[in-house]
């Protein structure tokens, strides 16, 4: 099969028979192998031919089948030579092969019998997917049987995205490029949301084809190995289907492995409140999103913004606060991942995508590029952040699959340039400013901890960081966060279904019930920044969470007696 070559400029091989088929070749090649894995470092040419004994052109003959087979590859100007990563693919088949068909042939018939559809177990084989394994209703069907052994194109599939969305960067590169979709915009689009959301879904190409919904199985090591995929006619798993069957999905593929993945969001939340939420909590319009975040109110706009990162999607809300109820919200599409969008003094929105820091008039026209502090970073994405009160942009950014510590904290001006204020962030969430602007608040979600900085609004610098709230695990996760009048931290509790409000020393004052188990992020607006608007999310809740929560994912609304927000600063440019 065509198989990546992980070399300096990594490219993929053709098909071809090993020229090493004779016994004497092939005891030489073995023995060069185990010469080069003996070693600490890469070795030249020179100290291969001093310890292997060969023949300076049967060295050289070895050689370079060794590394075109992908077995040895030579490093930066091809002057030295290392294990191949054709090695570790060739150990990842055979463990796929035993281990891995019969550990995942229970949990695949678990799946089957819970979703009703048929299931697979796909793993790679060269820029291909392979499927070994599969269940259907009713027992293994003909047409199940027919499945086994089925190869495609690795980009053509839900089952083989999933596999790419947990390779490393270099291999994905090297598929696609070998595949000729290196630049090809939508397989990259399902790639980049893929690994954020930890599935894969695919619509059917009409109404007689199939869709289908894959998540990674990884070893121990986080590799993606295999992919468990349901696949339905088009009528049976749209897109509302295949987000509530997610959950089952991944929790499927973990169990393959009894691999968590390294995922930060969990797929089972804590038990819901047996407490009341308050009587003036407000569900605003039907909108249900799959990762609501990043609320903010525009006094200018009179609106309430905030984004669906997986959609994806933008919303605007206009909410007068006295009629009890609003329209729908308008909704804009932007053809990409959105975390963060932020008013601007010169009108329009200030969005984080992917690909950077976009301006947008906020009229249907075309983004342009701002900063990209994360440019040559591939698989990273940006997500919460909040302008200080000089209009300066602070942001943290994580990759895509909440890989740990890769996440980074900066600062960006109203003049573009940005600057790198703290690193080794997982989940980098809620930000907020005390109203002396003395101290400045940031959450990492994955350490369940919200740290308080020594500000310095003039010079726009931190320091001293330190814990300010730690979250109990059992208690649910910290998100997105606000800083009302008194100085008080409120915070969205993931898993937790409630709001916590906290001193400025860290102290729980106060827990607001909600009727979802995830909520995001909140923001005051409204008339006198009264209202505290809060997003909740439904990724990776399954069927049974989502019929005990079914509002998950709305925008909600409450006043709260006695608590007044402080004006969010717009974008300075």
């Amino acid at each position: 099969m065509p198989t990546p070559t992980p070399a300096a400029h990594i490219d993929v091989a053709d098909d071809a028979t090993p020229s090493v088929s004779a016994p004497g070749v092939l005891e030489k090649a073995m023995g060069l192998l185990n010469i080069v894995s003996a070693a600490r470092q890469p070795l030249t040419f020179t100290e291969l031919l001093h310890a292997s004994g060969l023949p300076r052109a049967t060295l050289h003959r070895i050689l370079g089948t060794l590394v075109r087979e992908g077995l040895l590859r030579q490093t930066q100007g091809r002057k030295t030579f290392q294990l191949g990563f054709r090695l570790l693919e060739l150990a990842h088949q055979v463990w796929s092969d035993f281990d891995l068909r019969l550990a995942g042939q229970e949990a695949l018939d678990r799946l089957r019998d819970a979703v009703a559809e048929t299931v697979l177990l796909v793993v790679a084989s060269g820029t291909q997917s392979l499927v070994v394994a599969s269940a259907q209703p009713g027992g293994l069907h003909a047409s199940a049987a027919s499945r086994l052994g089925q190869r495609e194109a690795l980009s053509a599939s839900a089952a083989g995205l999933a596999l790419l969305c947990g390779s490393d960067p270099a291999r994905q590169a090297a598929v696609l490029e070998h595949l000729g979709q290196a630049d090809d915009a939508a397989v990259l689009r399902e790639l980049a949301f893929g690994r954020a959301r930890g599935y894969v879904w695919l619509a059917a190409r009409d109404e007689h084809g199939e869709a289908a919904l894959a998540a990674p199985v990884f070893d121990i090591e986080g590799r993606a190995v295999a992919a468990v995929a349901v696949v339905a006619p088009a009528g049976r798993l749209d897109a509302s289907k295949a987000h509530s069957l997610s959950a089952s999905v991944i929790g499927a593929a973990r169990t393959v492995t009894h691999n968590a993945g390294g995922q930060a969001m969990s797929i089972t939340p804590r038990q819901g409140p047996a407490a009341e939420s308050p009587s003036s909590l407000r569900c605003l319009g039907d909108a249900r999103a799959l990762l609501g975040e990043g609320p903010v109110w525009s006094p200018r706009d009179h609106a309430l913004y905030w984004v669906d990162i997986l959609a994806p999607a933008l919303y605007a809300l206009n909410d007068d606060g006295l009629t009890g109820s609003v329209a729908n919200p308008e909704v804009h599409r932007l053809g990409t991942m959105i975390s963060l969008a932020v008013p601007c003094a010169s009108g329009g929105l200030l969005v984080a995508t992917p690909g950077g820091l976009m301006t947008w008039d906020g009229t249907g026209g075309p983004m342009s590029p701002f900063a990209h502090p994360e440019a040559g970073r591939p698989g990273q994405r940006y997500n919460d952040g909040k302008c200080d009160r000089l209009g300066r942009l602070w942001i943290g950014s994580m990759d895509m699959g909440a890989a740990p510590h890769r996440g980074h904290l900066y600062r960006v001006d109203p003049d573009g340039r940005s600057s790198r204020m703290d690193s080794g962030f997982t989940v980098p969430n809620g930000l907020g400013f005390s109203p002396d602007d003395r101290r400045m608040y940031f959450t990492d979600t994955d350490r369940h901890t919200i740290f308080e900085y020594d500000f310095d609004l003039a010079a726009g610098t931190i320091g001293n960081r330190r814990p300010l709230i730690r979250i109990d695990p059992a208690e649910g996760k910290p998100d997105g966060l606000t800083v009302d009048a008194d100085g008080c931290l409120w915070v969205a509790v993931w898993d937790g279904w409630h709001l916590a409000r906290y001193s400025p020393r860290g102290e729980l004052l106060q827990r607001v019930r909600l009727p979802v188990p995830r909520p995001t992020s909140c923001a005051f607006g409204g008339l006198q920044l009264r209202t505290l608007y809060v997003t909740s999310a439904r990724v990776r809740l399954d069927t049974r969470a989502l019929a005990a929560a079914p509002l998950s994912g709305a925008l909600f609304a409450l006043e709260i007696p006695g608590v007044q927000g402080l004006p969010e600063t717009v974008f300075a440019a």
